[in-house]
């Protein structure tokens, strides 16, 4: 048996369920891939020792999935498992041979942004803001927000890992990538959403003019998202401007 089982959120957003059925399992794997937790209070409260592992173990040499085939095996992924394909791929491959799979699901950042008071069906496609690299700085991910606008859709940005290297962007970096692709001023307001679900969780809405004169350090440590909206509806406007941190600090914005 293969299980597949969401953290959620935070640190100890694990489910009771999960946590239940943890203590019974010999086999326990971390996707750190995407993962910010320190995992060290689940092994003592386990007492049992997590095999982490990297987006190559998981992608290209998923052993463990074997191993699933005559022992129970868990998988333990950041926020809920089946938001990134790749634990859908994961799935498909156990079930090809034969594995019984089973999926708990926890708390996502796809739900949790509603905490903004944006209405969850005024989404539009998510993107991805990668670090620039020698050779490669991809645009596709404006040409989304663009879309998304032109539909009058919010369009939510996951901010790139490279957990590895213990890189994780932050919205400074990503405001500076968006305010360089803009030429056209097309970018005007943005909400920034750090630590969702934990007790040092932000909220920042401002004119990304504004948001860009501040430092690394101003936003802390991540995870962070950020959120272009399009033309607020009066209730969403309502609600994010009596809940966010507001810049130029007034509400006229």
């Amino acid at each position: 048996m293969f299980y597949l089982i969401g953290l959620g959120l935070s640190e100890k957003d694990l489910s009771l369920k999960s946590f239940e059925l943890l203590k019974e399992i010999k086999n326990i794997y971390v996707d750190t891939y995407t993962n910010y937790f320190d995992l060290l209070w689940l092994e003592k409260a386990l007492n049992k020792k997590l095999t982490l592992l990297s987006r190559e173990d998981i992608e290209k040499n998923p052993t463990f999935i074997d191993i699933a085939n005559s022992e129970e095996v868990a998988l333990l992924v950041s926020g809920d498992p089946l938001v990134a394909t790749t634990h859908t791929d994961i799935l498909l491959r156990a079930k090809k041979k034969g594995i019984e799979t089973k999926i708990l699901h926890a708390s996502s950042i796809y739900s949790a942004i509603a905490e903004t008071g944006l209405h969850i069906y005024r989404f539009g496609k998510t993107v991805s803001i990668p670090f620039p690299e020698k050779n490669f700085f991809p645009r596709s991910f404006y040409e989304a927000i663009i879309e998304n606008k032109g539909r009058n859709l919010h369009t939510m940005l996951l901010l790139d890992i490279k957990r590895e290297q213990n890189l994780f962007m932050n919205p400074k970096e990503a405001i500076d990538i968006l305010k360089t692709l803009d030429e056209d001023n097309k970018i005007q307001k943005v909400i920034i959403i750090s630590r969702i679900g934990q007790e040092t969780q932000r909220i920042i809405y401002g004119y990304i003019d504004e948001l860009s004169k501040f430092d690394k350090e101003f936003y802390g440590f991540p995870p962070h998202t950020l959120v272009i909206p399009a033309d607020l509806h009066f209730a969403e406007e309502e609600y994010l401007l009596n809940i966010a941190e507001i810049y130029k600090n007034s509400k006229n914005i």
